[in-house]
């Protein structure tokens, strides 16, 4: 009779556990597709997902009925719940997120003659790495990029992988500006994919079709948007003396940032000024 009682409380123990491990779908509102790559997590906890290639989730909210859930992506509208009211029915199972108009930033046309420059950090090191050191989704890693001029147009961006890749990675390519010296609002209008494949050694990115403009010092990450077998990927990286260049990174996509160690992330964009 105890061993029958102690089978039933574990299956209650765990379709409970089950139960918090919120499952749903995220859509464009218009269309009535699924978005994949929408990022999914608890305001200033580490806490997050993002959703897969068919707009799915999956969030272990237990112990989080207090805080604030937010679902963001460029492009759309961004929304937020509080989690008691989120998950006390199923009506939240298929979310739609309405698309925005985005103003484009006003460019000022001159016939002055543009300059091309590298900012950033040009290192090449396979010894001296920092990175990604897990493949959960939303991690975010990278660094402030000082520029020399404005405005200044970013051509290219541009990192050494440090390290063997043995399986593809998708990750998504971010530029913020920054504010107390941490990344604060998006600079571009459109998602930047990066796919990263096996046996590959460095990251180029045109960015010219996305005219990116920036008027001060910015910030460039790197985000892990899509699950790999491996797990982690590092890149080049070097010594930020006084931490002025130290990695700034957070674990989930609506976490607080954070700076870490002395050694900065050795990430560069070509440019033009």
């Amino acid at each position: 009779m105890k061993r029958i009682l102690f089978i039933a409380l574990f299956i209650f123990s765990s379709a409970l556990a089950n139960a918090q491990a919120f499952e749903g779908v995220v859509k464009d509102a218009k269309t009535n597709q699924p978005l994949p790559y929408v990022n999914v997590g608890l305001i200033g906890k580490s806490v997050g997902t993002v959703t897969d290639s068919a707009g799915r989730y999956k969030l272990n909210l237990t112990d989080h009925a207090a805080d604030s859930l937010k679902l963001s992506m460029i492009g759309y509208k961004p929304l937020t719940y509080l989690v008691a009211s989120f998950v006390k029915d199923n009506a939240h199972q298929t979310i739609s997120l309405q698309p925005s108009v985005t103003q484009l930033k006003e460019v000022r046309v001159t016939n002055k003659k543009w300059k091309e420059v590298t900012l950033g950090n040009t290192s090449h090191s396979k010894t001296s790495n920092a990175g990604f050191n897990s493949n959960r989704l939303g991690y975010e890693i990278g660094t402030i990029i000082k520029i020399k001029k404005s405005p200044t147009y970013l051509k290219q961006f541009n990192v050494t992988i440090a390290g063997d890749v043995n399986h593809p990675v998708k990750l998504r390519l971010n530029f913020y500006t920054v504010k107390n010296g941490l990344p604060d609002q998006l600079l571009q209008n459109q998602n930047i994919f990066v796919n990263v494949e096996k046996g590959q050694q460095e990251i180029h990115v045109d960015l010219q079709p996305y005219s990116i403009y920036v008027d001060d010092n910015f910030f460039a990450s790197l985000e892990w948007i899509e699950n790999a077998k491996g797990h982690g990927l590092m890149f080049s990286a070097y010594l930020s003396l006084f931490g002025s260049g130290a990695v700034i990174s957070r674990e989930t996509s609506q976490a607080q940032w954070e700076k870490t160690g002395l050694a900065g992330v050795a990430f560069n964009v070509l440019a033009e000024h």
